[in-house]
């Protein structure tokens, strides 16, 4: 059967071309996300020379030594591994639609085959040929793009200040290697999934006329879709009541399960929905509406083929920016809620390093009208828990000057000035860790020797308050970054009369004063350009891929609808009309694919939402509306050009020329 799938690939080269191009560009997608992750990995960690360490005991009396000045990759790793999903996901969706498509398409053929003695089985490997004569062009392809793209890439990142150091491309043949053998998997899954289709394929189904108008709801893909639809429907449920951390995965993956449902099931509801919509064509005799409402119901499997990419690219875009942009906009608007100082002091060049002296902190408590002060030194520290020991963030911090400045509230114990001897730690710190009031924690600064402290509170203040607090004269921090000041009542009228005044007095040395709002403003939009930057790497290789997709999978429904359009030309369709049904066809089944993907996005971010509640005082829910429209304008650009242009190309060949062609 080896030698018919390869004639068969060649012969229905336009059905199979969609396939190769995003088969290749997948596996060059996953290909760069995993030499970026590789780079990630391979950046030259500290050795024990030279650098700082401490060795800490934990619970059990394991020893572990922690050195530092490792950088933190943990934030363009988390970009990377989340772009890779995407990719990803795309990738099986788009390949395991286009090869259940296809075979689709082909229902005659395969019935002729089995009117010829063909057995099941044997069909079964002759799907499973055309996609191993596929798979391996493309995986070489794609491992070829992959290895040209990722020196680019790298580059890129590196320009993008997402990563602490700049990486340097490695070893690429492992990364490669992984790619090729994902993106073969899929391929060859994708095709033992629509072979058992193909199989169960009759020898009457070669007399049919009539295209993908009958079982275009098989038994498995029902079975998978309901499965995935309570999986998503459980994910979403739990969310609200997981706290925000474990939240973020069932906001990410709950949808991504309803869209893979919604996806499977869409024979069933689209043709109802559909006709829904468009009830309003009736009433104005278009007679291109009328046609495209016709194909676009009556075809059911074609319809669900042709909303599939438009419905994952934009469910799974939309989902994943949207639990981006909502959490850092929750974070931001709860800082801002609960920051009470009026002020705002840093040095005049942030970026410097340098931060506040002793001298300045002084002069800023002395001047008039200010009430209090509170600027968190920061110290990087290890901690031992009772199975492991972590590199954590801490801050020397006076908690009732921090308590002033920011609405800081005791969840256990109180707020007050904390002893030598003596820790306070975040509520998340807490949550996570297992640590309350009265417990001993072990903990040390890199360079020195290990401190056992009480744990004297549990403080809820949101990002305003580090993960341990430790007392004021902890000798190893580093100096303030900025100091918060509130002001008395008598001057909280006149915030930026007093701003200008302190930035008059201690302007020699080399600090500036802001208004509290002021800087919430410049400090967003800082945070906003490098949202834009993250978008940037998880959606633009994707979004790319997924047009492409869309294109293939319009490509090979208009290779098969020749008889159709010719049909239709001698009943009397103009050429015209057509197109504008070519038009209307492309509207709807784009319009759709966004309408359900909006649907799936909603969820997921209302189950979000509910987990966000828990731990922040305000939500401030974000959807990036300018990058999912012009998503969708994307598609239905490139729908409405290939149809448009297929169908002028269908039509202008002669109708009983067509209509005497095997397809």
């Amino acid at each position: 059967m080896w030698r018919l799938s390869v004639r068969s690939v060649c012969h229905y080269w336009a059905l199979f071309a969609g396939t190769f191009i995003a088969l290749a560009l997948g596996v060059a997608l996953i290909g760069v996300s995993a030499a970026a992750l590789a780079a990630t990995w391979n950046v030259p960690q500290p050795s024990g020379s030279g650098n700082p360490s401490i060795t800490l005991k934990d619970g059990e009396g394991t020893s572990h030594t922690l050195i530092t000045g490792a950088p933190d990759m943990g934030g363009i790793q988390t970009v990377l591994v989340m772009a890779a999903v995407v990719s990803a996901f795309v990738t099986v969706f788009v390949i395991a639609g286009t090869g259940a498509f296809s075979v689709a398409l082909r229902r005659r053929d395969m019935g002729l085959l089995r009117l010829v003695g063909a057995g099941g089985p044997q069909v079964r490997r002759m799907v499973i040929g055309e996609s191993v004569a596929v798979a391996v062009p493309a995986t070489l392809v794609g491992c070829a793009a992959a290895a040209v793209a990722t020196p680019l890439a790298l580059s890129g990142l590196n320009g993008t200040g997402l990563s602490p150091i700049d990486m340097r491309t490695g070893a690429l043949g492992g990364p490669l290697l992984f790619a090729a053998a994902c993106g073969f998997a899929i391929a060859v899954l994708g095709a033992t999934a629509a072979s058992r289709q193909a199989a169960r394929t009759g020898p009457a189904e070669a007399l049919r006329e009539a295209d993908l108008d009958c079982r275009a709801m098989t038994t498995g893909r029902g079975t998978t879709g309901v499965l995935l639809l309570i999986s998503g429907a459980v994910m979403l449920a739990l969310a609200p009541g997981a706290g925000s951390e474990a939240a973020t995965p069932l906001a990410l993956f709950g949808p991504m399960a309803l869209t893979l449902s919604t996806a499977l099931l869409g024979p069933l509801y689209l043709p109802p929905l559909v006709r829904l919509l468009t009830a309003g064509l009736k009433r104005t005799q278009s007679v291109s509406g009328l046609l495209a409402v016709e194909a676009v119901v009556t075809s059911r499997r074609r319809t669900a083929s042709l909303v599939g990419p438009v419905l994952a690219i934009v469910a799974i875009v939309g989902t994943f920016t949207s639990v981006l942009a909502t959490t850092g906009a929750t974070v931001t608007a709860d800082d801002r809620q609960r920051t009470a100082g009026q002020l705002v002091v840093e040095p005049v060049s942030p970026d410097s390093g340098e931060g506040l002296n002793p001298d300045v902190l002084t002069k800023l408590r002395v001047q008039p009208g200010v009430r209090a002060v509170s600027a968190p030194a920061p110290l990087d520290v290890a901690v031992a828990g009772p199975y492991s020991a972590w590199q954590d963030d801490a801050a020397v911090a006076d908690v009732p000057d921090l308590a002033r400045t920011h609405r800081v509230s005791a969840l256990e114990g109180s707020v007050r000035a904390l002893a030598p001897g003596t820790v306070a730690v975040s509520k998340e710190f807490s949550d996570w860790y297992g640590v309350h009031a009265g417990d001993r924690l072990t903990y040390g600064r890199f360079g020195g020797e290990p401190v056992t402290a009480e744990v004297t509170a549990v403080l809820d203040g949101g990002s305003a308050v580090p993960h341990l607090v430790l007392a004021p004269g902890t000798s190893g921090a580093a100096a303030p970054q900025r100091a918060t000041v509130l002001l008395e009542e008598t001057q909280a009228g006149a915030v930026e009369a007093t701003a200008a005044r302190l930035n008059s007095e201690l302007r020699d040395v080399g600090v500036k004063v802001t208004p509290t709002a002021d800087w919430f403003g410049h400090s967003t939009s800082d945070q906003d350009r490098l949202n834009d930057l993250v978008l940037l790497v998880l959606i633009g290789p994707a979004s790319v891929y997924a047009l492409i997709a869309v294109a293939g999978t319009l490509v090979m429904s208009y290779s098969r609808r020749g008889r159709e359009i010719a049909g239709m030309r001698m009943v009397g369709v103009s050429e015209e009309q057509l197109r504008r049904m070519a038009l209307w066809e492309s509207l709807t089944t784009t319009l759709v694919g966004a309408g359900i993907a909006a649907v799936v996005i909603t969820l997921g971010l209302w189950a979000y939402r509910g987990a966000l509640k828990a731990t922040y005082g305000t939500v401030d829910i974000s959807v990036p509306w300018a990058v999912l429209a012009g998503l969708v304008a994307a598609c239905l650009a490139v729908a409405i050009a290939v149809a448009v242009s297929a169908t002028r190309r269908l039509a202008g060949r002669g109708a009983v020329a067509v209509l005497n062609t095997r397809q």
